[in-house]
């Protein structure tokens, strides 16, 4: 099993190494913005070794892009990308330095367990009595704690 090796399910991701998941998730993450790609590897990370919260039980990297809903990348509408990655190209070949040698690169985000688009965080966020909130997308409004911008994303956190 060679990382970057095309697949035909989403089945077929369980089971495979950490770097081939963190280089998929990145390639469909990040294709087309790779100023926050290794923000992005740090999010899986700090989600991956949290120890309370709602991440807390997902220790490993397969458990915590794989967890439903968590990454759009591997939603059924979006998936053919990360299942089959034009292994060829500059992008796919930084995903995979990146995946492989996360420790050498610094972490841009700090803590921050989300993201999203810059974009969509600006049109779902307000503040009200001086604090700043978030909607996501069909779902709750959470508190904003700490936010970092970087390339074309939002990183965050929330209470």
């Amino acid at each position: 099993m060679a990382i970057g090796d095309a697949l035909t399910s989403r089945s077929q991701l369980y089971g495979r190494d950490s770097a081939d998941l963190l280089a998929r998730t990145l390639y469909g993450e990040t294709e087309n913005d790779s100023s926050s790609r290794v923000g992005v590897a740090y999010v899986v990370m700090n989600r991956k070794n949290a120890t309370t919260g709602e991440f807390r039980n997902l220790n490993s990297v397969e458990a915590v892009v794989l967890q439903q809903n968590a990454f759009s990348c591997f939603w059924d509408s979006n998936l053919g990308k990360c299942l089959a990655p034009n292994t060829s190209s500059a992008v796919w070949k930084n995903c995979v330095n990146i995946a492989q040698n996360l420790s050498s690169f610094s972490n841009p985000i700090g803590d921050k367990l989300f993201y999203t688009v810059t974009s969509l965080f600006n049109n779902l966020s307000y503040t009200e009595n001086g604090k700043l909130y978030y909607k996501f997308p069909g779902g709750r409004t959470v508190q904003i704690t700490s936010k970092v911008a970087l390339g074309a994303h939002t990183f965050f956190n929330y209470i």
